[in-house]
């Protein structure tokens, strides 16, 4: 189902993990060109800059694309306009199947296709259904489907915002159960697809999708701590429940939230360290910043430069004590220099070292000028007289 060659994603990735190789002085700079060498490489950006700036290059080009289809569309549809966002999706996916086909892979010009294709599908539902939930399965269905064969990350975030939205849209709009367990529900949400994901990473013949699985990890970490923030949760019981919270009152199983909310990013960086997993950790840090805040928000009990110092004075000790703890240790978390930045580095540098076919030059033993033979107008002693 994928769009690509199987052969040409192959190189791709080997590519890419030979110059994760070369950074972390796993190979020399002639095995990362005689790697490079070898392997069909597909026409990608490294650098999010590029790749962003080629992303606005091809939004511009579809956008003039589809402005020279309505000139001439607009005149013979009249009444059925809405059809003319289906037309505009299909479109974008032509162009996006023309730049498969020369090859180019997390470029920028392919993701404002993938891109464009899918929201002018999803507007063309929504204002021919007038429904949000239609619009949400929608985004499910097409995000599963573009990531699959594009092996594309933005849909995938696509794909995860619908499935959210439909259990969200289901207890707000339809009341499917009471608002109440809506953090509830996203925390449970949030916890399937985490180990779902976890058990995907597994296989290793998924390698192609492990960028997109890894951020699908964090986003379900971000959205499993927002379901029990404090401040989240008593700024949607305003809205939604239609509470009045005052300083004599406040949500409904309160404590639990003011204790989730430091609780759960502990945990983060817990098992983060436990673990050895930075994306874990990294949420776990960013989660608590935001607990800091969530209950600054309404609590305020120091100016904020006495916290600001107080918390730099604490971080800087804390930080201190960590290294001296670490400093000396060879095994485990440690504090020496960090070489492996992928638990699977190891286990690709086998299959990109396999591709290395580096010969190591013999020095020429002959010489131009042999003795013997009388060359070089007589330099040398021949066997006859």
């Amino acid at each position: 189902m994928q769009a690509y060659n199987k052969l040409n994603i192959e190189n791709y990735f080997l590519a890419e993990e030979a110059k994760k190789l070369y950074r972390k002085r796993f190979l020399n700079k002639e095995q990362l060109i005689t790697i490079c060498s070898q392997l069909v490489q597909l026409k990608s950006n490294s650098n999010i800059f590029f790749r962003i700036g080629f992303f606005l290059l091809g939004s511009f080009l579809f956008s003039s694309i589809i402005s020279a289809f309505a000139v001439v569309l607009l005149q013979i549809i009249s009444h059925d306009y809405q059809i003319i966002f289906f037309l505009y999706a299909i479109v974008a996916y032509i162009g996006l199947e023309v730049l498969v086909k020369m090859k180019f892979f997390r470029h920028g010009l392919d993701d404002a296709f993938i891109l464009s294709s899918q929201v002018s599908f999803l507007i063309g539902i929504g204002i021919l259904s007038e429904s949000v939930i239609s619009v949400l399965i929608t985004m499910v269905v097409l995000g599963i489907f573009f990531t699959i064969r594009f092996i594309n990350t933005i849909s995938a975030l696509i794909a995860y915002i619908g499935l959210v939205g439909i259990f969200f849209n289901s207890i707000v709009e339809h009341d499917f159960m009471p608002k109440f367990y809506l953090s509830f529900v996203g925390l449970a949400l949030a916890v399937f697809i985490y180990f779902f994901v976890g058990y995907l990473i597994k296989n290793q013949n998924l390698y192609p999708y492990f960028k997109t699985f890894d951020t699908i990890r964090i986003v379900s970490l971000l959205l499993g701590y927002l379901s029990m923030n404090y401040l989240v949760v008593r700024e949607l019981s305003e809205s939604l429940m239609e509470l009045t919270i005052t300083n004599t009152s406040d949500v409904p199983f309160a404590i639990v939230f003011y204790i989730l909310t430091f609780f759960i990013p502990l945990l983060y960086i817990f098992w983060g360290i436990k673990w050895k997993d930075k994306l874990v950790l990294y949420s776990g840090l960013l989660t608590l910043v935001f607990g800091f805040f969530s209950i600054r928000y309404y609590y305020n009990i120091l100016p904020i430069e006495f916290v600001m110092v107080f918390s730099g004075i604490f971080l800087f000790g804390l930080a201190y004590l960590i290294i001296q703890k670490l400093k000396n240790k060879t095994e485990g978390v440690t504090f020496k220099p960090d070489r492996d930045l992928d638990n699977s580095l190891l286990f690709n540098a086998q299959a990109v070292l396999s591709f290395v076919n580096v010969a190591t030059p013999t020095e020429d033993q002959t010489n131009s000028m042999e003795f013997g033979g009388g060359g070089f107008s007589g330099g040398g002693a021949g066997e006859k007289f």
